[in-house]
């Protein structure tokens, strides 16, 4: 009887289950599309992910990609209007890039009315594979530059601008972003500094460029956190506004750093030496001074690496010499500069 009561408990969850996902794919206009169009959209939901037109080591192309270019082909505009409210987060972004590709005029107002859908859809590109949000997804569609034109009017990327800064609550990868880049605009400082003050991190870098004397100890506070990657988001914020209150903190992470001998945060310390360098007086040469003294084995190698790249990329006369000391070889420098091209340009 017992064994009976729990095969009755698993059918029973096995059917609420099914019925869930169904529930979730429902479509409520599916009978205003045509039925090549519902086939379309039965296989891209049931490949269950965004992908390019190759993928894998091989580099083959999937099945996904014909039914994306099936749903190219086959879609009128009307359709993909309506699949842009489809509760499949795959069918929504396919059918948004097609309507942004194809310059429809409705799909400004879309991303609007799809701001706050954070709903996470898979994607595949190449050997790349990730997660990201269906609001990221539009707006990064939308903002991406085309063969013929960019989208986007002037007008409209103030008004997108706008409405990630402004609204409240937004999840986005793309607010980040936005917030440390945007350059520093009265209008908008009240806002970030809200921002800032809810820790978000991206939004300090953004208020560091405001050069406020009041907002140090936000830029403080990132550079005392244990964790590195968010020191290295106070280091990106001491190359907008270097400042001496800042500097002591950044004196105590190079010196814990140069004594480190593994487990190196690669990327924070490429922020740490382009912060040091932004301060352009004889306190920061001797940063570099004694790391180049100091530092041997792997920890000297990477710093040195580092040393070189922030040079490059912001010089100023008060290190001169300095890239002399690291002795480098003519290969080796033309290695560097194969590598760290990205960054240089």
């Amino acid at each position: 009887m017992r064994k009976t009561s729990v095969l009755i408990s698993i059918i029973f969850l096995i059917l609420c289950s099914c019925s869930q996902e169904k529930k979730e794919t429902e479509f409520a206009q599916t009978n205003e599309l045509s039925q090549k169009t519902q086939d379309i959209v039965s296989d891209l939901i049931e490949y269950g992910e965004i992908t390019g037109s190759a993928v894998g080591y091989s580099g083959g192309k999937p099945k996904q990609w014909d039914n994306f270019t099936d749903l190219k082909k086959n879609a009128t505009d009307q359709e993909l209007l309506l699949l842009t409210e489809h509760p499949n987060p795959v069918v929504k972004c396919y059918a948004f890039d097609l309507l942004v590709k194809k310059r429809n005029k409705s799909s400004f107002n879309i991303l609007k009315k799809n701001l706050k859908d954070t709903t996470s859809v898979s994607t595949q590109y190449g050997c790349i594979g990730s997660m990201t949000r269906v609001n990221d997804y539009f707006i990064e569609s939308i903002s991406r530059p085309y063969p013929d034109n960019e989208y986007l009017t002037k007008s409209d990327k103030k008004t997108l601008d706008s409405l990630i800064l402004f609204t409240p609550d937004l999840i986005s990868d793309n607010k980040n972003r936005l917030l440390e880049r945007i350059e520093p605009n009265e209008k908008y400082y009240d806002r970030i500094r809200e921002l800032a003050l809810k820790e978000n991190n991206s939004a300090i870098i953004a208020i560091s460029k405001y050069h406020r004397e009041s907002d140090i100890d936000f830029i403080n506070q990132l550079l005392e956190d244990t964790n590195k990657n968010i020191q290295r988001n106070g280091l990106k914020a001491v190359k907008n506004f270097p400042n001496e209150d800042s500097f002591k903190r950044i004196i105590e992470i190079h010196s814990r750093e140069i004594n480190n001998s593994g487990g190196y945060n690669y990327s924070m310390l490429r922020e740490l030496y382009q912060g040091i360098v932004s301060y352009k007086d004889i306190k920061s040469r001797q940063l570099l001074e004694k790391t180049i003294n100091e530092s041997d084995g792997s920890t000297k190698e990477y710093h040195s690496e580092f040393i070189w790249l922030a040079l490059k990329k912001y010089p100023n006369e008060i290190y001169n010499g300095i890239i002399d000391k690291l002795n480098y070889t003519k290969d080796e420098i033309a290695g560097l500069e194969s590598e760290w091209s990205w960054q240089l340009e």
